[in-house]
């Protein structure tokens, strides 16, 4: 009796031990690249994708942010590192280094693919079938990164876990060879154990622009034969990649006749490869890597098709902690999700999260079709919107400088114009969080961007009686933005002004634009509503809410902004030494900027313990910090100097900077006699523009694009005090 409840009881052991692992082999996952083609493209009414129409409806659709390293290719080996790589464009072919792969036996410059691979990185094939040819050249594109990068991360991490993986298929044209798909599922060394990449995946069909299409029957069949031994295939369909690759030599009929049969044979293939794969072992991801090139009339968000089929019961659409957006993934998160689909831990390396499926109050697809409307009108509206307010806040800024400058000889009539100038451009970035409430196609937004500024200017200085109508416009955007963070970001996300999706920068909570715009507005928003005899009372709870807003600022569930909340914690220091004390020294201003850096950092620190390193990037920051050491914190030195030494050089917001500067050293230096009694007038203003000045120095020290912060800064703080130094004289209101 006892030896069979010892039986029994080993069993039950050894079937809870082995259980995990047979339920992840049990899982498999079929990666479908569908290359160069938009949503427009697939949801077009004159075709016809049944198969694709089935995926998006039965699974999780999204959008994907498709980011590479700045200013290369890299999407493909971006899919496989987890982290943005680059891949430099060959001048000869104008294909990217990434598609330098071969199935081993085919003859590379006279030698067999194998060989070649021998004799370029010293690794013995081994009996893979697939090798990259280009892998040491990915290496040294991407061995000055100035952040962890590991190409070929997700497939050498899926070969360590025991699962076998395979490639299929090409985008070859004639006399191009296209294999970039192998850069995804290859390991560290550039190999890919299964599948086959070669020519005899195509067939010669001269009718086509691009001379080659892909053999439909042959793919499908390789791709039935490798489901019984692999648990992961990537397929490249090839069909649309190699359309994109001939546009130029077509007119707009014929290539938009083209686009829409390469993506009906595709279709055509993915029910076939669906329709033969048991059910329900496998799983697909279909996504694309790259986007095409718009037409001349074309305007549509860089924001790529991407599908996760069959999702997890109920209407669902796809997101992650990355964007924290329903709909919106990025493309460094496809590695990981891979991984935790067969329950292994990302690497260090990737810098992107797991997917998320977020429930849908109808079906998925619509939500996605809603947002892809919004989301088009948003970044066409975007580029004209921000140049037209950078260029209103510069021209105010500089006209009242020189009118300082000037002195009592300016007509009346100027003053008036830069004014109201002024008003306008504190206006905008409100008025753009108003529109973007609701849905509007591009006219209709920039049209209400522009009514509601001016509304909000008149109404600023009607009720301000013309002498405090700035304040309105600063009080209305803290208002706003603090309602927004708390209740969930709708507005920021939809804002011309704020982030873009589509460029990859940021994706939830608060940016630089308005993360500057809040910290000089609330500045400026405090000294005009508190009174030259304020109590003490009155200053100390101005002074921490301040500072509450510093810490909201940085919150990883609110701002999520750890640059703009410590120089928003050097403003507000600064303005409560000035609440504390008139006279201030450089000792004094000292002190209050470590005393406010340590609070908001205590406050940092108390979400990280308590929530760990992996909501947000100031708890991932803070974990690759105790990891890598001084390398993590040179890393982002590094980053934030490129990128701020870039923008200075071609951002509108650098101009923005520079005359809100310039105008505040001819306050300084000239100090006109309408801008002492204007001080002297309102008792809070001059501290609140030395505090503003201090936070833009934090903010453009602190940040990526610190020169769009700073400039938000300065032209809330130095605009106000160009509005007051711009008043007529008491004898002649």
């Amino acid at each position: 009796m006892r030896g069979i409840v010892a039986a029994i009881v080993m069993a039950c052991l050894l079937i809870g031990a082995v259980a995990p692992g047979c339920q992840a082999a049990e899982r498999k996952l079929l990666i479908v690249v569908i290359d160069a083609v938009s949503w427009h493209d697939l949801l077009a009414n004159d075709v016809h994708a049944p198969a694709l129409m089935r995926l998006a409806e039965e699974g999780a659709p999204g959008m994907m942010s498709v980011r590479a390293a700045r200013g290369f290719r890299g999407e493909y080996a971006t899919l496989g590192a987890g982290s943005r790589a680059a891949s430099r464009m060959d001048p000869t072919t104008r294909v990217s280094v990434e598609a330098n792969a071969f199935e081993t036996r085919e003859r590379v410059e006279g030698v067999a693919a194998a060989e070649a691979f021998a004799a370029r990185t010293g690794y013995d094939v081994a009996g893979n079938a697939i090798v990259h040819l280009g892998i040491g050249e990915l290496l040294r594109q991407n061995e000055e990164a100035s952040y962890q990068l590991q190409l070929g991360l997700l497939g050498g991490t899926l070969a360590r876990a025991g699962l076998r993986v395979a490639c299929v298929g090409n985008a070859d044209t004639a006399g191009v060879r296209r294999r970039e798909a192998v850069a995804i599922i290859m390991d560290e060394h550039g190999l890919v154990p299964m599948g086959d990449v070669s020519g005899e995946m195509t067939a010669r069909d001269p009718s086509l622009p691009y001379g080659v299409t892909g053999q439909t029957v042959r793919l499908a069949a390789t791709v039935r034969r490798l489901a019984q031994v692999s648990d992961v295939i990537v397929l490249d369909t090839g069909e649309t990649t190699r359309v994109e690759a001939s546009a130029e030599t077509m007119t707009a009929t014929a290539l938009s006749s083209a686009r829409r049969r390469a993506i009906e044979k595709t279709d055509r293939l993915l029910a076939d490869v669906i329709a033969s794969l048991p059910r329900p072992a496998w799983s697909v991801l279909l996504l694309t890597p790259s986007l095409r090139s718009p037409q001349h009339d074309e305007t549509f968000a860089a924001l790529a098709p991407v599908i996760w089929w069959p999702a997890e019961p109920g209407r669902q659409v796809l997101a992650s902690p990355s964007t924290r957006r329903p709909g919106l993934v990025v493309n460094t998160d496809v590695a990981p999700s891979v991984l935790a689909y067969f329950g292994l831990t990302a690497p260090t390396q990737m810098v992107g999260r797991p997917f998320e499926f977020r429930p849908s109050s109808g079906s998925g697809l619509d939500r996605l079709r809603a947002d892809l409307v919004r989301q088009d009108a948003v970044e066409a509206a975007r580029p004209q919107l921000v140049r037209a307010v950078a260029i209103l806040a510069a021209s105010a800024l500089w006209l009242s400088a020189l009118l300082l400058l000037i002195g009592e000889r300016v007509p009346d009539g100027l003053r008036t114009l830069a004014r109201a100038l002024l008003l306008l451009a504190l206006a905008a970035p409100a008025a753009m969080l108003l529109v973007a409430r609701h849905p509007a196609p591009p006219p209709v937004m920039m049209g209400a961007v522009a009514g509601a500024a001016i509304v909000l200017a008149f109404l600023g200085g009607w009720l301000g009686r013309w002498r405090a109508g700035y304040v309105l416009p600063c009080l209305l955007l803290v208002a706003l933005l603090v309602y927004d963070l708390v209740r969930g970001q709708q507005m920021l996300w939809w804002s011309p002004l704020s982030y873009s999706a589509a460029a990859g920068a940021r994706f939830y909570g608060i940016g630089n634009e308005y993360g500057g715009a809040l910290l000089g507005a609330a500045i400026i928003t405090v000294a005009a509503l508190l009174g030259e005899n304020a109590s003490a009372a009155a200053r100390a709870l101005f002074g921490v809410l301040c500072l509450g807003l510093a810490v909201l600022v940085g919150m990883p569930g609110y701002g999520a902004n750890l640059g703009m909340s410590l120089a928003f914690a050097v403003a507000a220091a600064v303005l409560c030494l000035y609440l504390w004390r008139r006279r201030v020294g450089w000792r004094d201003a000292a002190g209050a900027v470590v005393l406010g850096l340590a609070l908001v950092a205590a406050a940092m620190t108390a979400e990280y313990l308590r929530h760990g390193g992996e909501t947000s990037h100031i708890g991932r920051w803070i974990t690759s910090v105790r990891q890598e050491g001084w390398h993590a914190i040179v890393s982002v030195v590094a980053r934030k100097l490129d990128m701020n030494l870039m923008l200075i050089r071609m951002s509108l917001w650098s101009d923005v900077a520079l005359a809100a500067l310039a105008l505040l050293g001819v306050a300084v230096a000239v100090r006109p006699a309408r801008l002492v009694g204007a001080l002297q007038e309102r008792f809070w203003l001059a501290p609140a523009v030395v505090s503003s000045a201090a936070g833009a120095a934090a903010a453009f020290a602190l940040n990526d694009s610190g020169v769009v912060a700073a400039a938000m800064v300065l032209l809330y703080g130095v605009g106000s005090l160009a509005y007051v130094a711009l008043e007529r004289p008491a004898g002649q209101r």
